[in-house]
């Protein structure tokens, strides 16, 4: 079965939302969403793939100031009718909602969207395979001591739609491939990993790849790991695709919900400084490489491109136009859902940090004094309390610095401290970017991290 395209879905929204007012909705919204999903993992010779399509609908319907919510994993008309006549019921059972005004208004997207990339679309299950198992060969032929590669692959080939019954009916496709891969290496008697991953929206084959190899590379650089001597607070160097680690309480924190129902450490803090003055950091929805640029967001407002901070001030939240109509404004196209099944809320898209010196991750640590270089394995990140900030991060790929010299790869290193002042204790940010599920992301440079 071939994946359904964008004009059919939305033909397949209208014929429901014409019968809005037959079924006892005063508004209709129906989402829909379809995808081509390749993935497969390959643990040294051991493989298993799986591919399907995916496909369902999730309606908001409006009774008045009641909202009911309802989904189904069909894009059949029949079905989706159904679908939308239980929200009316869920609606009716709801109580009103005074900040609710209505749903979004069609508005003219740019003519900008993300990278649609055909030549992934027509890549087969089979050369992909072949890619993967090539990847893993270039890992074990980088030394005797690798012992174990787990490789994966994700293809995805996309398309959503939104109608809605006060003119929205629009939506985008999308392509995007996603590898990572965990190498186990030992050498006398000692036991070291490491992992790598690539994302992006095109197929890249030499990316794909390589991913094993350096993922090999960084678990050899391991070996002779020493405990950290005592514990201190100094310097880090954070890796790139690690970052977002460290920095993801941005986007609960910069959510216009969450800041409006005093859940967010910026309330009251718009037009004040958060951030150390160099730092500018932006939310890019038009980003074209982007891993979340659409040309609309999932209620159908085009996104755009905008300054969260700039430099150290906080300029702005991220709305969908529930939050957007409850402060009299228009909605930023920053909502999102996390499947057909969920409502739509605001959420950031793709995250950019703006260079602040031309220097990588190799650069940046020869700017330190005495720290931790943290890259690769991390653990303990989803425990970072978002509201407070407070975290405690473990890094399984970090190397001791001092005086600009990386002396020694440490077993495990715990990297504390609070993100509200790691905002203002960024010192430098890198210029070697790489394209993450958080955004558009480089290494940084920060202090008075505390390490044990």
């Amino acid at each position: 079965m071939d994946l359904i395209n964008l004009d059919e879905l939305i033909n397949i929204g209208l014929k429901v939302v014409e019968k809005a007012k037959e079924i006892g909705a005063d508004e209709l919204e129906i989402f829909l969403s379809s995808s081509d999903v390749f993935s497969m993992r390959a643990i040294t010779n051991y493989v298993t793939t799986r591919r399907g399509l995916d496909a369902g609908v999730g309606i908001r319907a409006v009774v008045g100031k009641r909202v009911g919510f309802a989904s189904a994993s069909s894009i059949s008309e029949e079905i989706i009718l159904e679908t939308a006549k239980n929200a009316v019921k869920i609606a009716k059972t709801r109580p009103e909602d005074p900040d609710f005004k209505h749903l979004p208004d069609p508005k003219k997207p740019s003519a900008k969207r993300g990278i649609y990339d055909e030549e992934l679309v027509t890549k087969s299950s089979d050369e992909l395979i072949k890619i993967a198992s090539d990847s893993i060969k270039r890992g074990f032929d980088k030394s005797s001591a690798v012992k174990k590669i787990d490789y994966n692959l994700t293809k995805q080939v996309g398309v959503f739609a939104v109608v809605n019954s006060r003119g929205v009916e629009i939506g985008d496709s999308y392509t995007t491939i996603f590898s990572w891969a965990s190498v186990k290496a030992e050498r006398n008697g000692e036991t070291v990993t490491a992992y790598e991953i690539f994302s992006s929206r095109r197929f890249e084959e030499e990316p794909l790849l390589t991913v094993s190899e350096k993922a090999a590379e960084r678990a050899l650089r391991m070996f002779g790991g020493k405990k950290l001597e005592k514990a201190f607070t100094g310097q880090a160097v954070i890796e790139n695709f690690v970052v977002s680690d460290f920095l993801w309480p941005l986007t609960y924190n910069v959510n216009a919900r969450n800041v409006q129902e005093k859940r967010s450490g910026f309330a009251n803090k718009l037009n004040t400084k958060v951030a150390n003055e160099k730092v500018t950091i932006l939310d890019d929805g038009t980003l074209p490489e982007g891993l979340m640029t659409f040309t609309v967001d999932m209620e159908g407002i085009p996104m755009t491109k905008k300054t969260l901070i700039e430099k150290g001030v906080l300029k702005t939240f991220v709305y969908d136009s529930y939050t957007a109509f409850r402060e009299g404004r228009e909605s930023t196209g920053n909502a999102m859902r996390r499947s057909f099944e969920n409502l739509p809320a605001p959420s950031t898209t793709n995250i950019v940090m703006k260079a602040m010196a031309n220097k990588g991750a190799q650069e940046l640590i020869m700017e330190i004094d005495k720290g931790v270089y943290i890259g690769g394995f991390t653990m303990g990140s989803h425990l970072t309390d978002p509201l407070k900030g407070t975290f405690s991060v473990t890094s399984l790929n970090a190397f001791y610095v001092e005086n600009g010299d990386i002396k020694y790869p440490l077993k495990s290193v715990t990297a504390g401290g609070n993100f509200y002042e790691l905002l203002r204790n960024i010192l430098i940010v890198g210029s070697d970017y790489r394209l993450t599920s958080f955004g558009k992301i480089p290494s940084i440079l920060v202090d008075k991290i505390s390490f044990v």
